[in-house]
């Protein structure tokens, strides 16, 4: 949206003066017109022959010496006009590669952040990985201590309290092992991955809300509709 507004700004200023300098060409080609219908005036009477009257031909060589210096003065405007073209048209020029590189500056830290964020993500992804496996052995080792230890308090793992000699922590948790551990695991690993999304779009939403923000200051400043900026800017 900047970019489009600084383009804009800039397209419309160019134009602005190049209107400005094809006013300004036509003026003087108006000048040269009447330059032209003089010396035409000057030749047509100079065709009839030399004046007689002294006060007629110093008249008319008064006039071609005007005439000179008018056609002087408009060759030096008409020069001074092409230099202004060049000048504008160069500056304009350096404005549009100046905004390019603005962009561009501006596109690369952007990029490399995302690119951030998105090794982000990855590196989260294994980390979610690897806890859910970590965690999941809890229940997975927990379960079995509980049913034995009812087991026990009914009386059916007979009197040794090591649990793992016992027949039901043994059958419990190769049983949990080989038919819930996938469950397990994929159940924590959703909970965690869940409670990750919620913090990444929780950042999302903070950074989408600073550039509202951004744009509502950008659409006030210059007194402009984001969409109608965009949508220009599309054309070019």
């Amino acid at each position: 949206m900047e970019f489009a507004v600084n383009l804009l700004q800039v397209q419309g200023n160019y134009d602005l003066q190049k209107e400005a300098l094809r006013k300004q060409h036509q003026k003087l080609k108006d000048i040269r017109q009447t330059i032209d219908d003089r010396i035409l005036v000057v030749e047509q009477k100079l065709y009839l022959g030399i004046p007689e009257d002294l006060d007629e031909m110093e008249r008319l060589i008064t006039e071609q010496e005007a005439i000179v210096a008018d056609q002087e003065k408009l060759n030096d405007d008409e020069l001074s006009l092409l230099e202004s073209m060049s000048q504008i048209d160069v500056a304009f020029g350096k404005q549009l590669a100046e905004i390019d590189q603005s962009r561009s500056n501006r596109d690369l830290p952007l990029k490399a952040k995302l690119e951030r964020q998105l090794l982000q993500v990855e590196e989260t992804e294994k980390k979610i990985q690897l806890q859910s496996k970590l965690y999941s052995f809890l229940p997975i080792l927990i379960i079995p201590i509980i049913l034995d230890y009812l087991a026990y308090r009914l009386g059916l793992n007979g009197t040794k309290q090591i649990i793992f000699s016992h027949y039901i922590f043994l059958v419990s948790f190769l049983a949990i092992q080989i038919f819930f551990a996938d469950t397990i695991i994929q159940k924590i690993g959703n909970y965690l991955a869940y409670k990750q999304a919620d913090l990444f779009l929780k950042q999302i939403s903070d950074e989408v809300n600073q550039l509202d923000k951004a744009k509502r200051q950008i659409e006030t400043k210059h007194g402009i509709i984001a969409e109608d900026v965009i949508a220009l800017n599309m054309n070019y």
